[in-house]
Formats: C-alpha cells, sequence, structure tokens
C-alpha cells in the first residue's frame, strides 16, 4: 500500500516546490499538500513553501489557515507589504473588517507609500460605511500607482462610490 500523504521519492526542495506550483496551477490541491510535506522547514525553501501554503488557504477559502501563514510571512518578511494585505485578506473573512483594517493600518504605518494597502483601505472604509476616507485613500493610492482608477470600477466593495469616481474622469484612463 502506498503512502499517499507524502511523494514517493524524497527529491530536491525545489523540485517539490516546482511540482507543488504546478498542482495549484491544474487546481490539484491535495498533490500540492503532498508536495509541500517533502520540504523541509528551513530557508530558503520554508519562505516558498508557506508563500504556497497561503495561497493554497486562498483558494480553498480556509481563511484561519490563510490568516496564520500570512501572519507568520507577515512578521517576518515585515518588510514584504503584500504580506500584510494578505493577513488582512484572511482576517476580513475569518474574524471581520475591523480587524482586518486594523492589520492595514498597521502596515500603513511601515509601509508609508503603499498603493495596494491604501487601496485595501479604501476597499474597507466603503464596507464600512465612511465614502470621504474612502475617496482619501483611493486618491492617495492612485497618486502612487494609476493602476488603482480602473481596478476601483470593477471592485464591488467600491461599488458605493463607482459614481464619484467616473465623475472624477477615472473612466477616461489613458491606456
Amino acid at each position: 500500500m502506498s503512502d499517499l500523504t507524502h511523494p514517493p521519492h524524497k527529491l530536491s526542495p525545489q523540485i517539490h516546490l516546482n511540482r507543488a506550483k504546478g498542482y495549484f496551477q491544474l487546481e490539484m490541491f491535495d498533490d500540492v499538500e503532498v508536495e509541500l510535506r517533502a520540504v523541509e522547514d528551513v530557508l530558503p525553501w520554508s519562505k516558498e513553501k508557506r508563500e504556497i501554503l497561503t495561497f493554497l488557504y486562498q483558494e480553498r477559502k480556509e481563511w484561519e489557515l490563510m490568516q496564520h501563514q500570512a501572519r507568520s510571512l507577515r512578521i517576518e518578511f515585515i518588510d514584504e507589504e503584500d504580506w500584510w494585505v494578505s493577513e488582512a485578506y484572511a482576517t476580513r473573512r475569518a474574524k471581520g473588517i475591523i480587524e482586518a483594517r486594523d492589520i492595514l493600518l498597521e502596515g500603513l504605518a511601515i509601509h508609508q507609500e503603499s498603493s495596494i494597502i491604501r487601496y485595501n483601505l479604501a476597499c474597507y472604509a466603503c464596507q464600512l460605511g465612511d465614502l470621504d476616507e474612502t475617496l482619501d485613500f483611493l486618491k492617495e493610492a492612485v497618486e502612487r500607482d494609476e493602476k488603482y482608477k480602473l481596478i476601483a470600477l470593477d471592485d464591488e466593495d467600491l461599488e458605493k462610490v463607482r459614481k464619484t469616481l467616473i465623475q472624477l474622469g477615472w473612466d477616461k484612463v489613458a491606456v
């Protein structure tokens, strides 16, 4: 009887990580986990393993597991703004939008020029009904990265300010 919890052969960590990524693209999530079990929790492979697990949990909507992975990455790699956003994303779904917002506000204090953190704070402000704060964060995000004009127009979190964004001319972005 074969062991389906571990790959049949122990290969280099990078081969197992590459296989896990391939399985992920094919949405063969059980196989992703099998390959990741073969990767030891030591740098440099452990970070990539944890990144893949974070995305796996997101895909499976396992918010508390995603939150745990993203938090550990955020704490260890504090200079990488994406982990703040990932943790907030999972926290919003696991615990609530207020807790998620707090994570992003803390992240903004460290990543003061972050457009993606500002954009996500705009989404949360809109969901919480603070439309002035929503527009402030959106404008600040767009000052740093114009792509957020088009993204904002399609984001369901920002539906309450869509007409205002169109009035501001955000639907006429030069391509």
